[in-house]
C-alpha cells in the first residue's frame, strides 16, 4: 500500500506531463481503485493493454521523479518548515502555503 500511495503522490505531481488517456487510466486504477476488466470494459479493450497502459505510466512517474526529483525536494521542505516551526519561526507557514500550492 505505501508503494501504491507513493504512485498517487508522483501522478499529483506529474500529472500534467501525462496525456488525458494515460491520466485516466493511471486515475481509475489507482485513485478510484477500479479493477482492470472495470477499466477495460467501456473501451473494448483488453484487461492486458489497461495493464501494460498501467505499467508504462507507472514507469514514466518514476521517471520523471528520478530526473526532476520534486517529490524528494518537497519532502525535504516539509521537514524544513517543521523544524523552523518547531523553534517558533513564522517563515513555516509560508513554506506550507508554497508547499501545498
Amino acid at each position: 500500500m505505501n508503494k501504491d500511495l507513493r504512485l498517487i503522490e508522483l501522478f499529483e505531481l506529474y500529472k500534467g506531463l501525462l496525456t488525458e488517456r494515460q491520466r485516466e487510466i493511471f486515475a481509475s486504477y489507482y485513485v478510484y481503485d477500479l479493477s482492470l476488466a472495470e477499466i477495460a470494459e467501456p473501451d473494448g479493450t483488453s484487461r492486458q493493454s489497461v495493464f501494460e497502459a498501467v505499467k508504462k505510466v507507472k514507469n514514466k512517474l518514476l521517471s520523471y521523479e528520478k530526473l526532476l526529483k520534486l517529490q524528494e525536494k518537497t519532502e525535504l521542505l516539509r521537514a524544513s518548515a517543521l523544524a523552523l516551526k518547531e523553534s517558533g519561526n513564522p517563515l513555516s507557514d509560508k513554506i506550507f502555503d508554497i508547499i501545498e500550492e
